[in-house]
């Protein structure tokens, strides 16, 4: 590994001998963003016994802990964690801190969050713990915070530590309990936020103190029918279909686009449903408009048959035509600039549905 010269750029290690240790579990922490099945792991989005039937690459993503949060209180002057990683990469398009790392917030009395710190784990990977940078709160009292997991990692084992004398208390409730569930791509799954807390959901949940899952697998969401049977029996009070850019061709996406909309809601015929083209308008133009009108062909097929909760956002509309260039890394993953754009736009629309805030 070569020398690191920067000591900024490296992770700080926490021996303090003062923390204690509290394991992450359903009995101690508030868990969102996961369904696990029998001998999943901790971080497990969709269980094993679903994903074998969709595909492989879903199967072996089922664990990366894309949307994963944990939330509670702590008057603690000190926050460290630790973490057993599992299976896991660094895309290209993605950061270490983005696909590996944790992201701390504060959770506010209007119901916003505001970033506090994030926990970067070293750049080698040749442990399983990290017990790095711990977070030195200022004194304020109790704190209610939301841990944000990696979205390219698995996390096998969760540790938060915090000093002996101080509490540990459950965290805030959301505004909606039954979560909103994104099933996408690659920019649903969260590439190429610069960490776990700029995917364009956590975005919208920490503006809208939203409860979500994030079910994006990067090249891998194909709208099969088993996902979509899985999906549809899920407990939610949104679906965003946010699939596009993983159709393989036109030809592919209007074979299944509808299809996969009229096979969720014979099975969930009343949950609110939105329907997002690809937000990415300069790189392939004509695809991207000629992909659109499908989605909108869907969307105008399924009003005309008297869905009164479906609704159609214009990828186009989710980052300004004029600077698009500056919202990409390479002309389709939205960056933190392109992710706060969406956020904004699906944002707004959701709020508009639910009125969560």
């Amino acid at each position: 590994m070569a020398k690191i010269y920067d000591k900024n750029m490296m992770a700080a290690t926490n021996d303090n001998e003062n923390l204690v240790w509290y394991e992450v579990n359903d009995k101690n922490f508030d868990l969102y963003g996961t369904d696990r099945g029998k001998n999943d792991v901790f971080s497990c989005r969709i269980p094993k016994e679903y994903a074998k039937d969709v595909n492989e690459g879903v199967y072996n993503m089922r664990a990366y802990a894309a949307g994963v949060r944990i939330r509670f209180a702590s008057d603690s002057p000190l926050i460290a964690i630790k973490a057993e990683y599992g299976e896991g990469r660094v895309p290209t398009c993605c950061t270490v801190c983005g696909a590996y790392g944790f992201d701390l917030y504060k959770c506010n009395d209007d119901g916003t969050e505001t970033f506090r710190h994030q926990f970067r784990p070293n750049a080698d990977f040749d442990y399983k713990f990290f017990d790095n940078d711990p977070y030195k709160a200022k004194d304020e009292g109790l704190i209610y915070y939301t841990l944000n997991l990696p979205f390219f990692a698995e996390v096998k084992k969760l540790q938060i530590g915090i000093y002996a004398d101080c509490k540990l208390e459950r965290g805030k409730k959301y505004a909606n309990e039954k979560p909103v569930i994104f099933y996408g791509s690659s920019i649903t799954h969260g590439a190429a936020a610069s960490t776990p807390g700029y995917t364009y959901e956590n975005l919208i949940a920490q503006e809208y103190n939203m409860n979500y899952v994030n079910l994006g697998f990067s090249g891998n969401a194909r709208a099969e029918e088993p996902m979509c049977r899985y999906l549809a029996k899920r407990d939610m009070c949104m679906f965003v279909f946010d699939y596009d850019h993983n159709a393989k061709s036109i030809e592919f996406l209007e074979e299944t686009h509808y299809k996969f909309y009229e096979l969720f809601r014979s099975i969930n015929p009343d949950v609110p449903f939105v329907m997002i083209s690809r937000p990415d308008f300069i790189h392939n133009y004509d695809i991207s408009v000629k992909r659109r009108e499908i989605i909108r062909t869907s969307y105008e097929k399924a009003l005309a048959k008297g869905d009164k909760n479906v609704y159609f956002i214009d990828g186009e509309t989710l980052m300004n035509p004029d600077d698009e260039f500056r919202c990409t890394i390479e002309g389709v993953h939205p960056n933190d600039v392109g992710f706060t754009r969406m956020a904004k736009v699906i944002g707004k629309k959701i709020n508009e549905i639910l009125k969560l805030k």
